[in-house]
């Protein structure tokens, strides 16, 4: 089993959207995962104290934080993408489904794609090709309520490769059994035809594909459609956000780019949209749904008292998993946090490793800014540099001294020993634990 590997997706996706942020000033909708898993939950009773759960599952030990926001961004964030795949897949399985048996409907499995190069504006494309997907859905309303159909579950994928962003959706629709569904794909194509060319938008015969009941595998829209990252393959060279980061992460700067680009692209679409089907159908939506009020669950008393909930301090886990830390600093606290039980002290000591990381990184980037401004002032002034850099260098060591000082009030609030003013060049040294300490010089 390969752990941690969420918390590593999502640490890179913070770096990448962080970096971002430096570079053009602007926001990118769905950026609240920087504080997923990070920030303690709004209604948090201790909003000082970090925990994390570790338990057993299936002979397997799992490490979570408790406790915490979560962004639900499911397109960016790899971690809430994975509890809404997991809810939406449980929801097909023990309400969809078996409500559609119960009334006699069956499913069928439309998808929708376009033309699509990567030379184009992806943003640009991912608008038009909802507002033809908009008008498509106004266009075929009739048609598919002549067969019975109440409504569609929409899952929206959009894997990156060789032609840029491969935006196309999937809807699983209902219909009666007896509907004739071989007459509709030659409908459905030229009404999707029509409303991409008034976006500007084009597809060929491969534009609609639809799968009648007994075609498909109607846990697919489950199992694969509902989960997050599970393709690993594909017939091209297609790779989802979530393996883009990961290539990102090991270096990859193509990968981050087209990340960033398709993140710019797609911020605030749904991967999964129910419409008004739910309601039609007379269950709960994915929304509301629990699998405990449809599917009995064994007694979980026994495996609650195998939780073992490990605190450490928050503004601590706040620092150590910062962006702007090189290292996926949650990833390794889980790690840790599976160790807790054999080595006492764990979680702590790598919480601290994982700060002084951060320190190492805020001030590399403090000496970076200091770089580019004193570059900047050198063009201007090339005759004065003995003058600028000596300049340049106080302000850099006033910037640092003023981060470390902020940062250790942050860490150690109301601490006995207290930073030493910022004009005093005398190093000091927060004691931390033995052999290992935070140096806030």
């Amino acid at each position: 089993m390969k752990y941690n590997a969420t918390a590593i997706q999502q640490h890179q996706a913070a770096r990448l959207l962080t970096q971002d942020y430096r570079a053009t000033r602007k926001n990118i909708l769905g950026d609240g995962l920087k504080l997923c898993q990070r920030a303690k939950a709004h209604n948090s009773s201790n909003p000082h104290t970090a925990y994390i759960a570790v338990k057993q599952k299936d002979g397997i030990q799992i490490a979570r934080m408790h406790d915490v926001a979560h962004c639900g961004n499911a397109h960016l964030c790899a971690f809430c993408s994975g509890l809404k795949a997991a809810n939406m897949r449980n929801w097909i399985d023990h309400a969809f489904l078996p409500e559609l048996k119960s009334r006699s409907l069956v499913c069928g499995l439309m998808t929708l794609t376009a033309h699509h190069k990567r030379d184009s504006d992806w943003a640009e494309f991912v608008k038009n090709f909802y507002g033809a997907a908009e008008a498509f859905g106004k266009t075929v309303r009739r048609d598919f309520k002549a067969m019975g159909s109440l409504g569609r579950i929409r899952t929206m994928e959009c894997p990156v490769g060789s032609n840029g962003l491969h935006l196309h959706l999937h809807d699983n629709f209902t219909y009666k059994r007896d509907a004739d569904i071989d007459a509709l794909n030659n409908i459905v194509l030229a009404k999707w035809k029509a409303a991409l060319r008034k976006f500007g938008l084009h597809c060929s015969k491969h534009g609609v594909d639809i799968k009648k009941d007994g075609e498909f595998d109607p846990h697919y829209i489950a199992k694969e459609l509902a989960a997050h990252n599970t393709k690993t393959s594909s017939k091209s060279d297609l790779v989802t956000l979530f393996k883009l980061l990961d290539k990102s992460a090991r270096g990859d700067k193509q990968a981050g780019q087209d990340w960033i680009r398709a993140a710019k692209a797609i911020q605030g679409r749904d991967r999964w949209n129910v419409g008004q089907l739910a309601s039609k159908l007379g269950i709960a939506s994915p929304s509301d749904w629990k699998r405990s009020e449809l599917t009995p669950t064994t007694d979980t008393t026994t495996d609650a008292t195998r939780v073992q909930l490990i605190e450490y301090s928050q503004s601590h886990h706040m620092v150590a998993t910062s962006p702007n830390n090189e290292r996926a600093g949650l990833a390794f606290i889980l790690r840790a946090a599976r160790n807790e039980a054999a080595r006492p002290g764990s979680v702590q000591r790598m919480a601290f490793r994982m700060c002084a990381e951060t320190i190492n990184s805020d001030i590399e980037l403090i000496k970076k800014k200091s770089a580019y401004r004193l570059s900047d002032a050198l063009k201007a002034a090339p005759e004065a540099t003995e003058a600028l850099t000596a300049r340049q260098f106080v302000r850099y060591n006033f910037a640092v001294a003023e981060y470390r000082a902020k940062t250790y009030a942050y860490m150690f609030p109301g601490a006995v020993s207290a930073p030493v003013p910022i004009s005093t060049p005398t190093p000091i040294a927060a004691s931390i634990a033995p052999g290992l300490e935070l140096d806030f010089a």
